[in-house]
């Protein structure tokens, strides 16, 4: 698939705006010759479904098409996340491209229609991303097997998941989709597919049975060790951070 992508500068306001040409381009007013209407839409989205230190998700509708923007808020309130973003890709680019290059390979995932970052002194210290809403049924610890088999088939395709708890996957008209994918890596590491598989038996004791045990072998005892010793690090960390009064945010 090949997928065309427009950008421009607003140097008044900062605002980078790239628009990625896939069948899902916003109608309405052009982005490019009203961008004031466009921003003034993505502030004050029509509805939040979910807020917090991260990050917040909001729907918007443009005509009779629904869109989902999320807005990367370690990008505006953590320096370190500033500073890096003069070399490295920031938390809305990497969305972007995990959303791109899924949907390349095969892998249903709602496709990336805006990325908005907005610089000041070559940091970017806004980072928005919008994409096209996606009707479905969240998928819950009740759909193990379905989940199970759409993260495996993720591996199959040269991907891990890294974070694939239930409610980051929907049921649509097309088969399972993977929502949320910020921390989807392109990787054929056998340490981190067991390690998915790892980290879907908290929700989904079965997962191993209907993965496959054979399929991890001995990858799967390093993962679980692995996993172990992280949340006994994250357990003393988060004790010391309380004893210290310090905030975990």
């Amino acid at each position: 698939m090949v997928i065309r992508h427009q950008s421009s500068t607003f140097s008044d306001s900062g605002w980078e705006v790239e628009v990625h040409e896939n069948g899902a381009k916003p109608m309405g007013p052009a982005w490019d010759k009203e961008f004031a209407t466009l921003l003034n839409k993505l502030e004050r989205p029509d509805s939040i479904i979910k807020h917090d230190h991260r990050g917040e998700v909001g729907t918007f509708k443009v005509g009779n098409i629904r869109y989902v923007i999320k807005k990367f808020t370690f990008q505006s309130t953590r320096f370190w996340f500033r500073l890096t973003s003069v070399f490295f890709p920031t938390l809305g680019e990497i969305a972007c491209q995990n959303g791109l290059g899924l949907i390349s390979d095969g892998i249903n995932t709602p496709h990336p229609v805006i990325l908005m970052q907005q610089k000041r002194n070559n940091m970017v210290v806004s980072s928005w991303l919008v994409y096209r809403f996606v009707e479905g049924e969240v998928l819950t610890c009740d759909h193990a097997r379905e989940i199970v088999y759409f993260v495996k088939d993720m591996h199959e395709s040269g991907w891990v998941h890294r974070d694939p708890h239930p409610a980051n996957f929907i049921r649509t008209t097309e088969g399972v989709a993977t929502i949320d994918p910020i921390k989807v890596r392109h990787s054929n590491s056998r340490y981190l597919k067991a390690y998915d598989v790892v980290l879907m038996e908290h929700d989904m004791p079965e997962t191993l049975d209907i993965y496959g045990r054979e399929e991890l072998g001995a990858w799967y005892s390093a993962a679980k060790a692995g996993h172990t010793f992280i949340r006994i690090y994250r357990s003393v960390k988060n004790g010391l951070r309380s004893l210290l009064g310090i905030s975990k945010r």
